[in-house]
């Protein structure tokens, strides 16, 4: 593999599993050293123990104080940030789990010619899961960039790689709090992207369609399935495409990317 990424600091939000652990081991086999940011430290102590080099540390990226304690601790044991992905999220699995099967009645129906089920996804939203979600995507990508900068804008240097999702392009049906979270990251980036890059700090976004990871496998295996096959490509993501896109917006391949979005997603939407 091309060391793209050689001798660079990457700090990774949400590396202890998923899409986020893929993302550590392809920058570090890029090159990076990595730091593996999670809320769960042992699962990021595991992501670097596998990798065999690098940083685990602890952090809600909902709490701005321990996100510029995390920064801190990454940038005082390994040197500055030169790459930060905010990936770490939250989907709501109690809210998943309403939805669902109630989508799978709708899809029944829409076959059968007419949709008569009610989700009831918006008004039964509670505020503190609408809260939750905009607090882990949305704020902690603001936190995490904000203490980032700080520290890039002194070296004129350093990139920055958002993870968005389909869900903030187009909308998801029953998913209106994962939507607009992800749609405030991409309007956050592309707004901190034309501000940055006069300071050499470049800011991007990813947005995937529908990944296979195991957390989401109990709770949406029909629907999986069902998004699966109306996928032009046939199939779910893999993890690994997931972080190749970010790696490459995180190295010089991608210097003349200044918030854009990318969105590997099967087909799924062709027009970002």
């Amino acid at each position: 593999m091309t060391m793209r990424l050689e001798g660079k600091v990457a700090a990774v939000t949400g590396g202890g599993a998923g899409i986020g652990e893929a993302l550590c081991h392809r920058l570090a086999a890029e090159g990076a050293r990595v730091a593996a940011l999670d809320i769960s430290l042992p699962a990021a102590r595991q992501v670097i123990k596998a990798i065999g080099d690098g940083l685990a540390a602890e952090v809600d990226v909902s709490d701005s104080a321990a996100v510029d304690a995390a920064i801190a601790c990454v940038e005082r044991e390994m040197g500055p940030v030169d790459i930060l992905v905010n990936n770490a999220g939250a989907v709501g699995l109690d809210h998943v789990r309403r939805v669902s099967p109630l989508l799978e009645r709708q899809r029944a129906e829409m076959a059968a010619g007419k949709v008569q089920t009610p989700l009831d996804a918006l008004v039964r939203l509670s505020d503190e899961e609408w809260r939750h979600l905009m607090a882990v995507h949305l704020d902690g990508t603001f936190y995490c960039t904000r203490a980032a900068v700080r520290s890039m804008s002194g070296r004129g240097a350093g990139v920055i790689v958002n993870m968005a999702s389909i869900c903030g392009l187009e909308g998801c049906t029953g998913h209106p709090h994962y939507s607009a979270a992800k749609a405030g990251i991409l309007g956050f980036t592309r707004s901190a992207a034309k501000e940055l890059i006069v300071q050499g700090i470049r800011v991007n976004a990813v947005a995937p369609g529908f990944v296979d990871t195991s957390r989401l496998r109990g709770a949406l295996d029909a629907g999986r399935q069902a998004i699966a096959a109306r996928t032009p490509a046939g199939r779910l993501g893999t993890p690994a495409e997931i972080a190749a896109t970010v790696a490459f917006l995180a190295s010089d391949d991608a210097a003349y990317f200044v918030g854009a979005t990318l969105s590997p997603n099967g087909g799924l939407v062709t027009a970002v």
